[in-house]
């Protein structure tokens, strides 16, 4: 049997992970995409990525495009996501969670609750993808706007 950090096996078939699966990024700025983005993502991919701030800072992410595959009832993002954790959405100040948008995508700015965000993109076996998406991250030395009012919704 072959063992490798990067390669899966999953209903019988062997896969090669081509994204990060515990990638730690602490610098002050950075971009973080879909493997192959702008061309299309490849299935049964599971990235991790943890963005950390200096202590006492944030981190603010910009989705800056995605087109990814939207499946499940009413488009509940079951098949192919993006996900961001420990933080929440500067439009409306609801904690984050999985996204999919295959059309009219409108940008998004997540925030971190403390110094770490987390973000995860899954594809599944469907051979079925989008361009995939593309981010970037800042630490900010500041608290993020609706920081205050999230902190009352967490209470």
């Amino acid at each position: 049997m072959i063992r490798h950090p990067k390669l899966r096996r999953k209903n019988s078939m062997l896969c090669f992970l081509v994204c990060p699966s515990a990638a730690r990024l602490t610098e002050a700025s950075g971009v973080i995409t879909s493997a192959y983005y702008p061309r299309k993502y490849p299935s049964n991919q599971e990235c991790h990525w943890e963005i950390t701030a200096a202590k006492g800072n944030h981190v603010k992410l910009e989705v800056k495009d995605m087109q990814i595959h939207r499946c499940g009832q009413s488009g509940a993002c079951t098949c192919d996501y993006l996900e961001v954790l420990d933080g929440f959405n500067a439009e409306d100040g609801a904690p984050s969670r999985k996204q999919c948008v295959f059309e009219r995508f409108k940008r998004l700015t997540y925030y971190s609750i403390h110094e770490r965000l987390r973000v995860r993109f899954h594809s599944n076996l469907d051979p079925v993808s989008g361009k995939g998406f593309t981010a970037t991250y800042t630490q900010l030395n500041y608290t993020p706007p609706g920081m205050n009012a999230m902190q009352l919704f967490c209470l």
